[in-house]
């Protein structure tokens, strides 16, 4: 084990040194005292705070290849946009594998919307003629005998049953992300993939064949990552729904109120762990507990930059929960077919990002004072 790290440590120095011959030469920095180069070093340091702790790997390639940093004048957003355009097709065949995986989750959404949404579903399982409350109305009085409070209660009794089933949907979805991830990581990465020539002789991905390929090494990893996510749907969810169903009873007190801040920190710090988690797995060849300890530091010190990305994730859900089912069924069509692509695209390019601009620059900088401080105990000895 200590041989693999080893080398994957020199293999990351030599990809960086590979890596700094793209960018500008930079004039020489001029020689400070002792004293300002310890200054400058600590305030270094609480720059850094947490990412100081992160495990230290080479990025992941088949090829064996580094990735080298972006040519200037070309942002993220812009090769965002070129990787989506050229490798379109590849990504929308291997999406059609993913919607396989995506099908409980699809059928829990749309049997909810087809037995007429979960207020006349609860009357369906309660056996109610005249409801207390008239579906597509609003808040009305029948000549029913059950009272706000009965209807209330069956209505979240409803929706304990879809966040259950949703997380447990959310779960056989992860085994369709670990064929999307890695693939969508290839393509950011530049790296070799299974192909075919054309009648040009370029080489076309087979996507099938490299979804399945990421299925066959990650699966057991994003069964982890689909734990997760079921933990937040089915049990975060239902907090939300227990917290709503006693303020409407209004039973909710101080402790309902604790409970669902709680249950809603602990649900954007997950989103956030997850988001960098997922590409992680994928972009780097490390033990799977290392992974896990990077993402939680990137998701505390990167905290502002999550928040922005996890909103605008969240932006087509919260559409289709706050609209009719005419706009909601249009986002949800969309999202089948473009969903897997973007969202995967998204976070491979913002983790690899992330380690050009910061895990690549601290490891160098960890690299070059751990020799400094060599050289200076072999002149001491001497």
């Amino acid at each position: 084990m200590a041989k693999k790290g080893k080398s994957s440590y020199m293999k990351m120095q030599q990809g960086a040194q590979r890596s700094s011959n793209v960018r500008k030469k930079q004039e020489k920095t001029p020689q400070y005292s002792q004293k300002s180069t310890q200054s400058s070093q600590r305030s270094r340091q609480r720059g850094i705070g947490l990412l100081e702790k992160l495990a230290f790997y080479p990025e992941y390639r088949r090829d064996g290849g580094t990735t080298p940093p972006l040519e200037e004048g070309v942002g993220r957003f812009k090769y965002f946009w070129a990787v989506a355009k050229r490798r379109n097709s590849s990504i929308m065949i291997a999406n059609l594998m993913f919607i396989l995986f995506a099908l409980p989750l699809l059928a829990v959404v749309v049997g909810t919307y087809a037995l007429g949404g979960v207020e006349n579903i609860a009357y369906l399982l309660n056996n109610i003629k005249a409801p207390y409350l008239m579906t597509s109305i609003g808040w009305g009085v029948s000549s029913s005998a059950y009272t706000f409070n009965d209807v209330s209660g069956y209505m979240a009794e409803v929706y304990y049953i879809i966040f259950a089933a949703a997380g447990v949907a959310a779960f056989i979805l992860s085994i369709g992300l670990s064929g999307m991830m890695p693939l969508c990581m290839n393509f950011i990465l530049g790296d070799t993939f299974i192909a075919k020539k054309d009648n040009y002789g370029n080489a076309v991905p087979r996507a099938i064949k490299e979804f399945f390929y990421g299925v066959k090494r990650y699966w057991w990893q994003f069964l982890i990552v689909g734990a997760f996510m079921m933990a937040l749907v089915a049990g975060i969810g239902n907090i939300f729904v227990y917290f709503v169903f006693s303020f409407n009873m209004g039973t909710a007190g101080v402790g309902h109120w604790f409970l669902i801040i709680f249950a809603a920190a602990i649900a954007l710090l997950g989103l956030m762990f997850l988001l960098h988690l997922m590409p992680i797995i994928v972009l780097y060849d490390m033990p799977f507990k290392y992974k896990m300890k990077n993402a939680f530091i990137f998701t505390l010190q990167m905290f502002v930059q999550n928040l922005f990305v996890i909103i605008a994730f969240s932006a087509p859900f919260l559409v289709v929960g706050l609209t009719n089912m005419i706009v909601s069924s249009i986002v949800i069509a969309v999202l089948m077919v473009f969903g897997s692509k973007y969202y995967c695209l998204t976070m491979c390019n913002y983790e690899q990002y992330i380690s050009e601009k910061i895990i690549m620059p601290i490891y160098s900088a960890k690299s070059s004072q751990a020799k400094s401080k060599k050289k200076s105990k072999s002149k001491t000895e001497n």
